[in-house]
């Protein structure tokens, strides 16, 4: 899937430095998508894949994340959510922040450098972790509740701690750009969701290649000019990313946690896993343990 051109929240943030709300569905609905406005996430209540940039990684609740000005993004729920056999909901504070008003608004009081640089690592995709996030989440949940002028005293207090913590990770790649455009919408999306229903197993690159409606050569070049990696390399982080999150919930034998991810050959798995992770499956495992998972 395309990250598509959107505008964000509503056209009350054109006239705003910043815009809170509260989402509430039964999936979450949006395609890939990029826009000019930065923004805040707080994922209360789901789980599924995200996609920031270059980087693809599981979700689940109590995610926060920052996407900067122009970062491709989506939440893309598991398929349970749609089934609408479980009492699911897709639940997220988000708030939408202007560059362009943030910079104008405070460019009178102070020197701006930092919080341009600031926006610009921001471009990344920033994970909060910590306490950092639980102190950024109570002045959100606060913002959604106060009046105009401690609404404005909580954003900057926000925006202070967002930009002084420590306690973060950033997703995308140091040298990832957004290459999309908007030619590539719709390919892009259905590309994107036929690989996070079929990972598990193996996706010729005819097939997907069909997806997308071209032919196996003119795939490959378009799938790594538009993410910056393989199709081979994009399906093995999204596998891995699967085995971690399996590591975590259950008790399971590294030969069935292998073909559970999608590959028949177990060496294949502990080669693909180690030179993604830094080590391997049974190492991550003594660790989460260790950790209290």
């Amino acid at each position: 899937m395309k990250p598509v051109f959107a505008i964000p929240g509503d056209k009350a943030l054109a006239q705003k430095v910043f815009l809170i709300k509260e989402i509430t569905q039964p999936y979450f609905s949006t395609e890939f998508h990029f826009h000019q406005e930065c923004q805040l996430v707080y994922v209360v209540e789901s789980a599924g894949r995200r996609i920031i940039g270059d980087n693809v990684e599981y979700f689940d609740s109590g995610e926060m994340i920052f996407v900067g000005s122009g970062t491709p993004h989506v939440w893309h729920n598991e398929q349970k959510y749609f089934e609408g056999t479980d009492k699911l909901q897709a639940r997220s504070l988000a708030l939408y922040i202007s560059p362009d008003q943030l910079l104008e608004h405070l460019a009178p009081f102070m020197n701006i450098t930092a919080v341009k640089n600031w926006l610009k690592k921001a471009q990344r995709g920033i994970q909060f972790q910590g306490r950092a996030k639980a102190e950024i989440l109570a002045l959100m949940q606060n913002m959604l509740h106060d009046g105009e002028l401690q609404k404005t005293i909580s954003f900057m207090t926000l925006l202070q701690k967002m930009m002084d913590t420590k306690s973060y990770r950033l997703l995308a790649g140091s040298n990832y750009v957004n290459l999309y455009n908007d030619k590539d919408q719709s390919r892009m999306n259905d590309v994107f969701q036929y690989i996070f229903r079929h990972f598990r197993r193996d996706i010729p690159l005819s097939e997907i290649a069909a997806v997308a409606g071209i032919n196996v050569h003119s795939f490959c070049r378009f799938f790594k000019s538009r993410t910056q990696k393989s199709f081979t390399h994009f399906v093995n982080e999204l596998r891995i990313g699967y085995a971690c999150r399996l590591l975590q919930e259950k008790e399971i034998s590294m030969a069935e946690l292998s073909d559970k991810c999608g590959y028949r050959n177990i060496t294949h798995f502990n080669r693909f896993f180690k030179r993604l992770k830094g080590k391997t499956p049974r190492d991550y495992k003594k660790e989460i343990q260790a950790e209290g998972y």
